[in-house]
C-alpha cells in the first residue's frame, strides 16, 4: 500500500493536499517522504512533494472520473497562499517523521473546504526572517530562479531550495490567489530574545526594538508591494507576534509584552496605510489571544516557542474570523461514524451514518447525492442506482466493479457499492472515493480530524 517519494513536478505547483497519505480505503496511496530536520530539535514530519508542510489529504479525483463529470465541468477553487516562517509550515517540537503537520494554515484550509472547492498552497519556510521573505518576493516579481540560500543564508529548513525553485508558478499561484495569510518576523528578534530583555534598561529595550521593527516594516512593506503588484484584488492577511514566555519572571514578562505590543502597532499602521490605497491588509490578532495562555498554547514547557495544537487551533480561528468572519468546529463524531462528512458545508441529516466496511470508508448513496443536488432512482431487479446530476447520469450496481457513465461502462479502482444495513434499511452504501470519482464531485478528506468535505 505504499509507495516510494514522489518528487516535485519540475516547475510544478504544489498544493496542501498533494502532501500526505491517504487514508479512506485500501485503494489510496500512502506517501511515503524522507524525515525534515528543523531546529530547538525534533524531526518535522513527511511531507509529500516536500513543498507543503501544511495540510492534510486530499482524493485524487483525476485517475477514473469521465471528462464531462469531472474537473472539466467543474466549478474552480478558491485559491489560497501561505507564506512564511515555521508557524507557517505548522512545526511542532517532538514530531517523528511519520507525523503530519496540523497547523494553522491546515486548519484554514478546511474553513474553506466548508465554503465551496478550495486550494491552499503553502509556501512556508522553516526559519525564514522577514528580510529572506522580502528576497524572495523580490525574485518572484522578477521571476528569477533562486535557491534557498540566494534569499536568505543557511536557512534549517532543507526544503528550501525546492520551495523557492519556481518563482515562476509561485508568481502565478499569487495572482490567482483569493487571499494570502503570511506569519513572518518572529525570527528577526534572534532566539536570545527571552533571556537577554530581562537584563535590558528601557532605553536599550526602546533602542532594539526601534532597530527590529524598522527592519521589519521595511521589509513586510516591500512584500506588501510585491504581492499588489502581481494581484492588485489579493487579500493578505498577517499575524502579529506573540510573546510566547509565561509570567513567571515579571519584569522579563512586561518587557516582552511591551515589545510585542509595539510590534502589533505597526502591524496595524501598516495595514491601515494600505487600506487608504484601497489594498486588502488586515491584521490578524495573534499576540493578544496568547497573553495568559502562554503555557496552553505553546511548547514553551518544553524550551520551545512553537505553538501546540492549541495554539494552532487558536491561529486558525483568529485567520478564519478575519477572512469569513466566523469558526466551525470540525470535529470529528467519534461516537456514531468513523468519520465526519461536510456536504456543501453541511453535515447531512439522516440516521444512516458513514461506515467502515471492507476496510473503506462508505457513504449511503441516496442521503449523500440528493444533498448536493442530485436524483437517485433504484432498480430492485437489478440491485442498480441511478444518480443524475448536471445532464449526467451515472448507474451503480451493488458489488460490481463496474459503473455505468452515460450509457458508457467503466470499471473502478475502489471497493464496489454495498448493500449495508443501517438503522433498519437496507441502504445502497458507496466508497467515499466514488463520489468524487464516479460523480465528479469533489471530495477531500483531512486524517487529523478524520472529516471529508463534498463539495460540487
Amino acid at each position: 500500500m505504499s509507495r516510494r517519494p514522489r518528487a516535485p513536478r519540475s516547475g510544478g505547483r504544489i498544493r496542501l493536499e498533494d502532501r500526505i497519505k491517504q487514508v479512506i480505503g485500501p485503494a489510496e496511496t500512502n506517501r511515503k517522504n524522507s524525515n525534515h530536520p528543523f531546529p530547538n530539535g525534533g524531526t518535522l514530519l513527511k511531507a509529500s512533494r516536500l513543498l507543503s508542510l501544511g495540510l492534510a489529504v486530499s482524493l485524487l479525483l483525476a485517475a477514473l472520473a469521465p471528462a464531462s463529470l469531472a474537473a472539466d465541468s467543474a466549478p474552480p477553487s478558491t485559491s489560497y497562499v501561505a507564506f512564511g516562517d515555521s508557524l507557517t509550515v505548522g512545526y511542532e517540537p517532538g514530531k517523528s517523521a511519520d507525523d503530519i503537520p496540523y497547523g494553522y494554515v491546515d486548519r484554514v484550509y478546511e474553513q474553506a473546504l466548508l465554503r465551496g472547492r478550495a486550494e491552499m498552497i503553502n509556501y512556508g519556510i522553516a526559519g525564514l526572517n522577514s528580510l529572506g521573505l522580502k528576497n524572495l518576493l523580490d525574485a518572484v516579481t522578477a521571476e528569477k530562479l533562486v535557491k534557498g540560500a540566494d534569499i536568505q543564508p543557511n536557512l534549517p529548513d532543507p526544503r528550501a531550495d525546492q520551495v523557492v525553485s519556481d518563482t515562476k508558478a509561485l508568481k502565478a499561484d499569487i495572482a490567482s490567489a483569493s487571499a494570502i495569510l503570511i506569519t513572518i518576523g518572529g525570527n528577526d528578534f534572534g532566539a536570545g530574545i527571552m533571556t537577554e530583555a530581562a537584563d535590558w534598561t528601557d532605553a536599550q529595550l526602546d533602542a532594539f526594538a526601534a532597530d527590529k521593527i524598522k527592519a521589519y516594516s521595511d521589509n513586510l512593506t516591500s512584500v506588501l508591494d510585491d504581492i499588489f503588484a502581481i494581484n492588485g484584488k489579493v487579500r493578505v492577511y498577517v499575524a502579529d507576534q506573540y510573546s510566547p514566555f509565561p509570567n513567571i519572571n515579571k519584569s522579563l514578562y512586561e518587557r516582552l509584552q511591551k515589545l510585542k505590543d509595539r510590534f502589533t502597532e505597526k502591524l496595524n499602521e501598516i495595514a491601515k496605510g494600505y487600506g487608504a490605497t484601497s489594498m486588502s491588509v488586515t491584521a490578524v490578532p495573534v499576540a493578544d489571544a496568547f497573553v495568559g495562555h502562554e503555557g496552553t498554547y505553546t511548547h514553551i514547557a518544553s524550551r520551545d516557542i512553537h505553538p501546540n495544537q492549541n495554539g494552532y487551533a487558536k491561529m486558525a480561528e483568529l485567520f478564519s474570523k478575519a477572512i469569513w468572519g466566523d469558526y466551525r468546529s470540525v470535529t470529528a463524531d467519534s461516537d456514531s461514524s468513523p468519520i465526519t462528512v461536510f456536504v456543501v458545508g453541511r453535515t447531512v441529516d439522516t440516521p444512516h451514518v458513514p461506515a467502515l466496511l471492507q476496510g473503506s470508508t462508505f457513504v449511503p448513496l441516496r442521503e449523500y447525492a440528493e444533498s448536493l443536488g442530485a436524483t437517485v432512482d433504484w432498480d430492485q431487479a437489478t440491485n442498480t442506482a441511478t444518480v443524475r446530476y448536471n445532464g449526467n447520469s451515472v448507474a451503480l450496481t451493488i458489488d460490481s466493479k463496474t459503473i455505468s457513465v452515460n450509457g458508457s461502462a467503466r470499471s473502478i479502482d475502489t471497493d464496489p457499492p454495498h448493500a449495508h444495513e443501517s438503522a433498519g434499511e437496507t441502504k445502497t452504501y458507496i466508497p467515499l472515493r466514488l463520489m468524487a470519482e464516479g460523480l465528479g464531485f469533489d471530495v477531500k478528506y483531512v486524517p487529523q480530524s478524520r472529516t471529508a468535505y463534498i463539495n460540487r
